[in-house]
């Protein structure tokens, strides 16, 4: 709960308080994602400053698209010199494809929820991606525990089900809905159609980290949360859901 009231809170305020606040999540998400490839040697200080310069542009520029543009530019340079000033380069691609991948999987997405809350409507937009999220993953879980009986990812989630994830679609989707009901800048069929795409997008985002946590050999991200594990757990699903509901979302209404 203390959670849920903190992002309620700093999605009202926006602006600057909502970016820091982002930008803290990627610092931890990426110091967790570095830890699981460790292996790989990602260029880390690289990794860091280009995850944070895709926020800051987003948040900083008059263009927010182009500020997400300019920050994905700057980070291919970011790794390309951590690269080039190594005394020793071997597995120098792993290693500057390890690096890239932490600035896109959370650097990117995050900077689209910062570009997110800056739309005319943003504060009601991020809440919809929010509650798509939160519910659908609530929703899958409950439902999977009840009546899970085929599994739908065997190999990267065991524990996911057919028909965890079909509940969890459907009372997803009508939670978007339902939210959209308080807001005037979206019709009912396109909450629908939003609730749709975040769902799915939230569901391949927690199967993705799976699949990073079981190639590292790892249960859980990170021991940060203590028992609800580390910060890639919590929000594997927020980060690609929030690409599906910035798309979604200006496709439909702006």
């Amino acid at each position: 709960m203390p959670g849920v009231i903190l992002a309620i809170a700093v999605v009202a305020l926006g602006g600057v308080a909502f970016a820091a606040a982002l930008a803290i999540i990627a610092a931890l998400g990426l110091y967790e994602l570095y830890s699981l490839t460790a292996a790989a040697r990602p260029l880390r200080w690289a990794g860091y400053l280009g995850a944070l310069s895709l926020i800051a542009f987003a948040w900083g520029m008059e263009d927010p698209e182009h500020g997400v543009l300019l920050g994905l530019g700057a980070s291919v340079f970011l790794v390309a010199i951590a690269a080039l000033i190594l005394p020793r380069r071997e597995d120098i691609t792993a290693r500057m494809a390890t690096t890239l991948l932490g600035v896109v999987y959370l650097g990117l997405p995050l900077a689209i929820l910062v570009i997110t809350r800056e739309l005319p409507d943003g504060a009601g937009a991020v809440v919809n991606v929010l509650v798509g999220v939160w519910i659908f993953d609530t929703a899958s879980y409950v439902g999977g525990r009840l009546w899970g009986r085929r599994p739908i990812a065997p190999l990267t989630s065991p524990k996911k089900t057919v028909e965890g994830a079909a509940v969890g679609l459907v009372v997803g989707t009508f939670s978007v809905w339902v939210a959209g009901l308080y807001m005037d800048w979206i019709s009912g069929w396109q909450s629908l159609a939003l609730g749709l795409a975040i769902c799915p997008a939230a569901f391949l985002g927690d199967l993705f980290e799976s699949v990073l946590k079981r190639d590292a050999g790892a249960k859980d991200s990170g021991r940060l949360l203590l028992g609800h594990g580390g910060v890639l757990d919590r929000f594997d699903a927020l980060l690609f859901g929030a690409v599906a509901s910035y798309f979604m979302t200006v496709w439909m209404v702006y």
